[in-house]
């Protein structure tokens, strides 16, 4: 403590260890888009709601259990977990129904993930990882089965059909679910599953990067899902519990009694940065280094916390990072809101980033629980998500519920401060953001992973260098049938419009060559993501035949007394295709 941390060495071009983050998908309370979180983060928005009488009963509590003192009837749910388009991923309405509705939300969430990075068609050549893990299972305990009628349990009555059994436990074990998205959506790299407690969605991606880095992958799918079938029960609280008598989460604050339950499912789409960059791909984040490790004996109990692990797992991130500890300049902490896990927390993440000669407040801390609440196996998601939109964004969005800090957390002169109002994410000139996210599991497994925010994206150019206007560009659409076609246009045609920066020949690209073609099928023209929109709308989902087998292509120009010199220049800078073919027409 007190040395001068040495100045950042200069990484190694021909060795990036770095791994971009280049597709996402979420499903959390009060959001199932990137979008919707970022507006419900930069709002302050509180998304732990309080059940009502009907809900509860309607989740099955007698009277006697929502009259108990203790019961607090508070949770984090999401909307439609019910609902799942079965035909589309090849699953019967028999097998759908027997399917965790966690296995089923993680599934959809895969397949956006894999869309959203442009990936969705990728092949069986590139091998594609699953590292996956879900939470507690309740949903075959809790309902009856839409097949049959009868409760599902693991101990089938004698007699039972032995086919029936292996079937429901295939639709609802955690060992299924990785390997279930690798047969659904044709991927052929490794489908692990991953099981830490509250940490396996960070452990997830901690395991995922190792496989890129390694070669064993191409690119990795990470996260997890926990839904707790039926959402609305609320929970039972009493003295030392983890959980709130109070029914709020107030992580580092002084009146903080405690975590509340939430339910969660996300995903990441991640390929080594060098590749991605090469391939053209949109960089959310870069993870630049990660850790896991275990607390082992060397704390009070098996499911307390502990600070030399905490700290332990926070250094070797920052080694595998190969950055100091003073470039970072927030932490995503696991922040549960508990007596005894804030100030540990607080004193590991002190031991490591407030070493050296750090100026006090220099390193922001949150947490994103107070507003969403304890995803379980997927909090560290949630965590990870949170910064990779503040990095984004460059800003620092408020903990919830941080009136007063917690006086244990000795924050006075330290380098850590916490963050109670939005604001932005200032940082020395020529300093790249990078923050810490953690996610510490019951039993001790700790994970850490270190990020920085992605690299300028090339600027989408609208001219050539002689100032012609690019040309207007084709951009196929494609969907299952008609009804879902009309839907995916116009909501495609709303994302143009909130995003007129967008580049059509980047749409166009994407929407060819990303996504699988499907038989219903219409195409639109336009030079900017307003025309695109525009002709979207017009288009109200036209149906068109499926074009057949085209052969060589060719192109024709014809004259018609309209030949000039350069008429052909914009198309020559334009299409790639068109140049190599007009280079090749000038050798002949």
């Amino acid at each position: 403590a007190g040395a001068t941390e040495p100045a950042e060495p200069a990484r190694d071009a021909t060795d990036d260890r770095r791994v971009a983050i280049i597709g996402v998908s979420l499903r959390f309370p009060g959001a199932d888009s990137t979008d919707q979180f970022w507006a419900n983060l930069r709002d302050g928005a509180d998304n732990v709601r309080r059940l009502t009488p009907e809900e509860l009963t309607r989740a099955g509590l007698t009277a006697e259990q929502r009259d108990a003192p203790d019961l607090v009837p508070v949770g984090g749910t999401l909307d439609g977990v019910t609902e799942f388009d079965a035909r589309f991923f090849g699953l019967s309405p028999h097998e759908a129904g027997l399917t965790d509705p966690a296995h089923r939300l993680f599934l959809e969430c895969c397949h956006q993930a894999l869309e959203e990075g442009g990936y969705e068609d990728a092949g069986a050549e590139t091998r594609t990882g699953v590292f996956a893990g879900s939470g507690m299972n309740l949903y075959g305990h809790q309902r009856p089965s839409g097949a049959t009628g009868q409760p599902i349990s693991a101990d089938a009555p004698a007699g039972a059909d032995p086919a029936l059994g292996l079937q429901t436990a295939i639709a609802r074990e955690p060992d299924f679910l990785a390997t279930r998205v690798a047969y659904r959506l044709g991927l052929t790299g490794p489908a692990i599953g991953v099981q830490t407690a509250c940490s396996t969605s960070l452990v997830a991606v901690h395991l995922a990067t190792r496989a890129l880095l390694t070669g064993e992958v191409d690119m990795a799918l990470a996260g997890a899902a926990a839904v707790h079938f039926p959402q609305e029960t609320g929970y039972r609280s009493h003295p030392g519990s983890i959980l709130s008598p109070t029914g709020v989460c107030r992580a580092f604050d002084a009146e903080a009694d405690g975590t509340v339950g939430g339910n969660g499912v996300a995903v990441v789409l991640l390929k080594r940065l060098d590749r991605a960059l090469a391939d053209g791909d949109t960089v959310h984040a870069v993870i630049l280094g990660s850790a896991v490790n275990n607390d082992g004996a060397r704390k009070i109990g098996f499911t307390a916390p502990g600070v030399a692990g905490q700290a332990d797992v926070i250094r070797q991130a920052l080694r595998d990072a190969d950055v100091p500890a003073g470039t970072i300049s927030y932490v995503e902490a696991h922040g549960t809101g508990t007596p005894l896990g804030d100030p540990v927390e607080l004193e590991a993440l002190a031991r490591v980033l407030g070493e050296g000669e750090r100026t006090a407040g220099a390193c922001a801390v949150g947490s994103v629980k107070p507003g969403i609440g304890h995803l379980d196996s997927c909090a560290g998601m949630a965590g990870l998500l949170k910064t990779v939109l503040m990095l984004r964004h460059r800003t620092l969005v408020p903990t919830l519920h941080l009136n007063r800090p917690n006086p244990e957390l000795a924050l006075s002169n330290s380098a850590l401060t916490l963050v109670s109002r939005l604001g932005p994410w200032s940082v020395p000139d020529g300093t790249p953001r990078r923050a810490g996210v953690s996610a510490f599991g019951v039993g001790g497994t700790n994970a850490h992973v270190v990020l920085e925010e992605a690299p300028p994206a090339a600027t989408a150019v609208d001219e050539d260098e002689d100032g012609n206007a690019r040309l207007p560009v084709l951009v196929p659409v494609s969907a299952r049938d008609d009804d879902t076609l009309a839907e995916l246009t116009a909501r495609l045609g709303e994302r143009l419009l909130r995003r007129p920066e967008l580049a059509p020949a980047d749409v166009a690209t994407t929407l060819a060559l990303g996504r699988r073609r499907r038989p219903a099928r219409t195409t639109v023209v336009g030079g900017t993501a307003e025309e695109l929109a525009q002709a979207l709308a017009a288009s109200a989902g036209e149906r068109t035949d499926p074009p057949r087998p085209l052969g060589p292509l060719a192109f024709a120009f014809p004259g018609q007394g309209t030949a000039r010199p350069g008429m052909a220049r914009g198309l020559y800078a334009g299409s790639a295709a068109a140049r190599r073919t007009l280079e090749r027409c000038a050798e002949v």
